[in-house]
């Protein structure tokens, strides 16, 4: 008896969904133009908050321990797919927004009713419940029916032939949708259908609490609603294909549309390219032209101005030599009278002072040849030193200055090289410098020397005068 009582009830659910003035109903809106990127950011934004709202709704309807103990049992999970459709949505790209709105129009055109209905129904199931003591006593119930709960939160046939139209309706949606793009439409699916068990639980409960006395009327009316159900499921599942099919060629045709606007633009990019192309070549030919003109026009200006210019100052040239010529002639016969007196004058006082200069000059001769020729030795033992310091200054493998290394004993100047060395050392030092480890290759220069060996006595002061000098 309470299995045929459930069945009736869905039966009529069913049928005032698909055939009463319920708010879901199947619809096509294929005229309708593309929706914007605004018009789908809306859609998102929607989409999210009736997602938001479903969640909430069911939690609060499973406050109720008659529904929380019923839907348990369900195997759905509103939580998970509400979390799985959030996480999904946030991340869809507008041509996938495009695809789920097309089908909400065409399958589920008042989803956004969806929220509102729920949330009434949770109102009515999760606000009005107590731990009542009014059970029914089944014999072999696990949990008992608590009656009082159910006769507070039953909803009305209405609100639960509303909801299982809607959660028909969204069934129908997410056949339509391709996975993975309607887990969406599931979890509105999921949220309706546990709203619609819970409803039926109610329902079943209070119906059970209040008798059968309905039963014996209702039961001649089963078939004939179970016909209707029948029917509806195969007006639902042709509608779904019909709606497949026309979102179908709605891609196709969009494919379609996208790639002849794709080979127009690319047509159009390239005639303008072409088209820029011949216009910049016009334009420099005509530019090249232009400025071969103004240079020409430019040499010829110069050319001109510069034989002007030449005939001017070779005139003024001219001019200026002969007024030249004139002042020096007179300036000449000035300077000749000048000359001869002071010729005159000059004579005799240089005749005076010819036996001072001679006298101081022969003194003065023998003072600057001593002293020149102190100067000239002083000189050539400067620039023999500077010579010699340039040759130990260069790599050790280099060719050496025979004259250098040969002993003084021999015509050669290794008495000045070791006298060079060791004062430069000397001089860094005293200076505050480093000389590094120089003092070791003097000692070895000097002992090679002591030795007659001058070549590597040579070879070692060159290694000594550029260890101190880094």
């Amino acid at each position: 008896m309470r299995n045929l009582s459930r069945l009736l009830i869905i039966s009529v659910v069913i049928f005032a969904a698909l055939f009463s003035a319920a708010p879901f109903s199947m619809a096509q809106d294929l005229g309708d133009q593309p929706p914007t990127a605004a018009e789908l950011e809306q859609f998102r934004s929607d989409l999210a908050e009736m997602l938001t709202s479903l969640d909430a709704s069911v939690r609060k309807m499973k406050q109720n321990p008659l529904v929380s103990k019923t839907t348990s049992k369900s195997g759905k999970d509103m939580t998970q797919s509400v979390g799985a459709a959030q996480k999904q949505l946030e991340k869809l790209t507008y041509q996938e927004l495009e695809q789920i709105h097309h089908a909400f129009r065409t399958t589920f055109p008042k989803w956004r009713d969806a929220a509102g209905l729920m949330e009434r129904l949770a109102e009515k199931i999760g606000g009005n419940y107590s731990a009542g003591k009014d059970d029914i006593n089944t014999s072999n119930a696990i949990t008992p029916d608590n009656c009082q709960d159910a006769f507070n939160a039953a909803p009305s046939f209405t609100d639960y032939a509303a909801t299982k139209a809607a959660a028909i309706v969204a069934d129908g949606a997410q056949n339509v949708i391709p996975p993975p793009l309607n887990i969406i439409a599931t979890a509105a699916y999921v949220a309706l259908e546990e709203g619609a068990l819970a409803a039926e639980t109610l329902n079943s409960i209070f119906d059970r609490c209040s008798g059968d006395e309905a039963l014996n009327t209702l039961q001649s009316s089963v078939t004939n609603v179970q016909n209707s159900v029948n029917n509806s499921q195969t007006t639902v599942l042709n509608a779904v294909s019909s709606a497949t099919t026309n979102l179908t060629n709605a891609i196709t045709s969009s494919k379609t549309d996208i790639l002849n606007n794709a080979t127009t633009n690319t047509t159009n990019i390239t005639t303008a390219v072409s088209n820029a192309k011949t216009d910049i070549v016009n334009n420099d030919n005509s530019n090249k032209t232009t400025i071969v003109t103004a240079i020409s026009q430019a040499q010829t200006a110069v050319i001109t101005a510069g034989d002007a210019n030449s005939a001017a100052i070779i005139n003024n040239d001219n001019s200026n030599k002969t007024m030249i010529v004139n002042n020096d002639n007179s300036n000449a016969l000035t300077l000749n009278t000048n000359l001869t007196n002071a010729k005159n004058t000059i004579v005799a006082n240089d005749n005076t002072n010819t036996t001072n200069i001679v006298n101081n000059d022969n003194a003065n001769k023998t003072m600057i040849i001593n002293n020149s020729n102190a100067n000239t030795m002083a000189l050539n033992d400067l620039i023999l030193r500077a010579h010699i310091e340039a040759d130990l200054a260069t790599e050790s493998n280099s060719v050496k200055v025979a004259w250098y290394m040969t002993p003084t004993a021999n015509g050669g100047h290794l008495d000045l090289v070791q006298a060079i060395v060791t004062q430069t050392l000397a001089n860094i030092l005293a200076a505050g410098g480093s000389i590094n480890n120089a003092q070791m290759f003097l000692d070895r220069a000097n002992a090679d020397k002591a030795a007659g060996n001058f070549k590597s006595a040579y070879d070692n002061y060159r290694k000594a005068y550029k260890a101190a000098a880094n």
